[in-house]
């Protein structure tokens, strides 16, 4: 059966779907399947490739990796996917060669992760994302350091008290954080207590503190607060159109949107 006038998102879900069911599916099959061209076939595998959801090969693209963190970790970057990446062009623009960092362990912040390691050399960072610190690894002039502690199933990240007491004892230049919800009058919010814990604990020990944050995170409370506004130098955003935002935050805090 021939699927027509699939959108961009429709397309990349049904053939991701497909490869879960085959190990592989060939170019041709797909542009059969979607009723698209060979050039539309091409740029979606391209970017599912270049996202790491699958793994493009000769004549086709086949499934990258069975396990099911690694598909649960997949399905949470195509979240939001387009204004995540927007996000992270414009945070890459505030780390220079050589800059010493936090990163946590968010799906943004993963974005933001891999133009680190494509755009800047001889960087210093310390992270609680083991996805982070492996794409990290892949720039052989960088130095990562891993927060030890329990691994979280949820996102990969070390939480837990031996997290939360490593993480006391760093200081570094610049944080890069995100949060399960956002009130620009109050801060950040999380849902895991260590997680927040974590982040509260590397809040105190960073000179400058940038939010990368979705505008579908607004005007949102979660269970644990976490960072207070008045903490935080900057929210990095996408181009979101409520006004209510800039009303909000204080004069102090920097508002960077991104444009589509």
């Amino acid at each position: 059966m021939i699927i027509k006038r699939l959108f961009k998102k429709e397309r990349l879900n049904k053939i991701l779907e497909i490869i879960n069911k085959r190990e592989f599916v060939s170019l041709r099959e797909l542009q059969k399947i979607l009723g698209v061209s060979e050039i539309t076939v091409r740029r979606d595998i391209k970017e599912l490739n270049d996202k790491a959801l699958a793994q493009k090969v000769y004549g086709g693209i086949k499934k990258i990796d069975s396990d099911p963190f690694e598909a649960q970790f997949a399905e949470r970057r195509m979240q939001h996917s387009k204004e995540k990446a927007l996000i992270a062009k414009i945070a890459i623009e505030l780390v220079n060669d050589g800059d010493n960092l936090f990163i946590d362990a968010s799906s943004t912040s993963f974005e933001f992760a891999k133009l680190c390691r494509e755009k800047r050399n001889d960087l210093h960072v310390a992270t609680n994302s083991i996805m982070a610190a492996l794409e990290l690894l892949k720039n052989p002039t960088n130095t990562v350091t891993m927060i030890g502690g329990t691994l979280r199933n949820e996102n990969a990240s070390s939480i837990g008290i031996f997290a939360e007491e490593m993480v006391k004892n760093l200081n570094v230049e610049k944080s890069f954080l995100s949060c399960r919800t956002f009130m620009p009058s109050i801060g950040t919010f999380e849902t895991n207590s260590s997680e927040s814990l974590v982040k509260k604990n590397i809040a105190k020990n960073s000179d400058k503190i940038y939010l990368l944050v979705d505008s579908s995170k607004f005007f949102k409370r979660a269970i644990f607060f976490t960072i207070a506004i008045d903490d935080i130098n900057a929210v990095i955003t996408d181009d979101f159109k409520n006004e209510e935002l800039v009303d909000k935050l204080p004069k102090h805090v920097q508002i960077v949107k991104s444009k589509t």
